[in-house]
């Protein structure tokens, strides 16, 4: 990760799932700074809020830019009580000179500027010389990422945030502490990680009717580690935070050694959506060549009782391929309590946010040149029909 980046290897910590390492720096932030809020988006995965809740942080919304997926810089909530705001390279979209204008308002403040390269493994959003933007910066080898690989994730703390301030100092301190503190996974779960394709497969062949009730029973009894449980739709994490097993970082290893290879395929897939796709559809700005998508995002046009993006969505999946539906719902794949997550249900105050997961289809980067080119008929077949 540090060669990928140009940082140093010491500054680089490993956890089993990226979400663990989140909880890590938000329960830090906690304890060296006290109660407060946490500005994040409500178009991402309800396990990058999760973390927040655990650490006794609360969540606050800011609405979002259609050009990068991410928070608009010069709204953004950010008061005295924001212990960290959050930069999501949604899909990969590196939308540096955004970031920037956002990072800048941070650093007037005691919060920490938190990037989340979840879906762009090894990739950081950097200023115009070329330096880490970040204070924090939290990366994926997970399930749907940019690697084939299942599990894993890391977080990498730059080092010149400890000269911010002495409280910043104190702070990277006991975050490095704690990194350092995080327990080995246990006998079980490492069983479990290495069963985990074998179990995707099976449920996958299994009928429904058979497969739903396999897949419940084996999560209740912590058999198949699903990349979202249900009891992270209520406020948890999916377990406490832990080490990534030597399988597990040997995994990730072997796939970060051909990184460069799985980004040009992926440039390859996205260059054809974004040259092919008709012009009725959204398409984000901040998209360019030089990013590696893991979903290449589009949005229909449309009022909310057509269901656009829903028709399309189906229409194909009935053609054989699979499309995505992050994230539509908000903090996909959805809570079941809005209040708990200090989230309006009705999106009220975050009308781009309400816009963009009412219409929001992705499609997949892993694919062929020639199967995404039959996803772009498809999809441009549908749109013309659909005017």
């Amino acid at each position: 990760m540090a060669e990928l980046t140009d940082t140093h290897a010491e500054d680089w910590f490993l956890f089993m799932r990226a979400r663990h390492g989140m909880a890590t720096v938000y329960q830090t932030l906690h304890q060296c700074f006290g109660q407060g809020t946490v500005t994040t988006q409500a178009y991402t995965c309800v396990t990058a809020v999760n973390p927040i809740l655990v650490a006794g942080l609360k969540p606050e919304y800011g609405d979002i830019d259609p050009d990068s997926i991410a928070l608009v810089p010069d709204e953004a909530p950010l008061q005295a009580q924001t212990r960290a705001v959050v930069w999501q390279n949604t899909f990969g979209i590196l939308a540096d000179s955004k970031a920037a204008l956002l990072r800048s308002r941070v650093r007037g403040t005691q919060a920490i500027f938190l990037e989340d390269s979840a879906h762009c493994v090894g990739s950081l959003v950097r200023d115009e010389q070329g330096e880490p933007l970040a204070d924090l910066s939290v990366h994926s080898f997970g399930v749907e990422k940019l690697l084939s690989t299942k599990f894993g994730g890391a977080i990498w703390i730059n080092p010149r945030l400890e000269e911010r301030s002495p409280q910043h100092y104190r702070f990277v301190e006991k975050l490095k502490s704690a990194c350092d503190q995080v327990r080995e996974p246990g006998r079980g779960e490492e069983k479990a990680m290495r069963r985990y394709f074998n179990q995707v497969r099976v449920l996958n062949h299994l009928p429904r009717v058979l497969s739903a009730p396999l897949r419940k029973t084996l999560i209740k009894t912590d058999s198949f580690l699903a990349p979202i449980i249900p009891l992270e739709q209520h406020g948890k994490l999916d377990r406490a935070p832990a080490l990534p097993s030597k399988w597990v970082a040997d995994q990730a290893l072997s796939q970060l050694e051909k990184i460069e290879t799985t980004r040009r395929r992926r440039q390859q897939v996205q260059h054809v959506y974004q040259e092919r796709l008709t012009r009725q559809l959204q398409i984000p700005a901040n998209i360019s060549d030089s990013q590696a998508l893991v979903r290449f995002p589009l949005f229909v046009n449309g009022t909310p009782s057509d269901n656009q993006a829903e028709r399309l969505f189906s229409f194909l999946r009935e053609k054989g391929y699979y499309p995505g539906r992050w994230y539509r719902p908000a903090l996909f794949p959805g809570v079941k309590d809005y209040e708990l997550y200090n989230l309006d249900p009705e999106l009220s105050d975050l009308p781009n946010t309400k816009r963009l997961i009412e219409s929001a289809v992705n499609l997949p980067t892993q694919e062929s040149v020639p199967r995404a080119q039959e996803i772009v008929s498809l999809v441009n077949q549908w749109a013309d029909d659909n005017r």
